[in-house]
């Protein structure tokens, strides 16, 4: 059973829920590492005629985003580890990557270059050319979300409340 030791910061590094909240936070993040090789977005061609479809994907890391999104999966990760093995002071900065991660999905939907209404095109009854939101872009950010709660919940657990020290 963990016991409270504390560390230098004032905060239980060995209590049971911090150890469980950081070690959440290492799943999160390295699901967060790895939603930046999945599909994000794609362009989708359905064709009337046949019934079928045919989509071309992007995947995460073929834009510039998806190395943000890489990299605060594994900044959050490292922040986690350090939450177990040091103080979950360190696995609440893990808010910081969660939010990187948030705002470079946004960035990705925004695209300046606005590809998606350049290439949507349609010929009733023949074609539909158009751009799709894949799997892979809303896994980042339920991940990246989870990151960012779970490393708030800790923040707030850290916080010394009445009574505590």
């Amino acid at each position: 059973m963990g016991h409270l030791t504390p560390s230098s910061q004032g905060v239980p590094a060995g209590s049971g829920g911090g150890a469980l909240l950081s070690t959440a936070v290492v799943v999160a993040g390295l699901a967060l590492a790895v939603t930046a090789v999945l599909p994000w977005a794609g362009l989708t061609a359905e064709f009337g005629l046949t019934g079928t479809e045919l989509t071309q994907a992007i995947r995460g890391i073929d834009k510039g985003p998806g190395w943000f999104v890489l990299g605060a999966g594994l900044a959050a990760t490292l922040l986690g580890v350090l939450g177990v093995t040091r103080s979950r002071l360190f696995t609440g900065f893990a808010i910081l990557p969660g939010a990187v991660a948030a705002l470079a999905l946004a960035m990705f939907l925004t695209d300046p270059q606005d590809w998606g209404r350049r290439l949507s095109f349609r010929v009733p009854g023949l074609v539909d050319v158009h751009p799709t939101v894949e799997y892979g872009w809303f896994a980042a950010l339920i991940a990246s979300i989870v990151v960012a709660a779970l490393s708030a919940a800790t923040l707030l657990r850290a916080r010394p409340g009445p009574g505590r020290r």
